[in-house]
């Protein structure tokens, strides 16, 4: 038996659909349209994300 993929957002079971983080960090996220959208949310929490520097 295999693990199922889900959302790393989210926690929702993705099945064939979902799309990888933008930032290539490997994360799977679903298209599922709520409020905030999981690629948003995601967005804080992934590792190759660089925060703005501040002057």
């Amino acid at each position: 038996m295999t693990a199922r993929v889900r959302c790393a957002a989210c926690d929702r079971p993705l099945g064939k659909r979902g799309r990888p983080c933008v930032r290539g960090c490997g994360a799977r996220l679903c298209t599922a349209r709520h409020i905030p959208a999981c690629n948003d949310l995601h967005g804080g929490q992934c590792p190759n994300h660089t925060p703005p520097e501040e002057t």
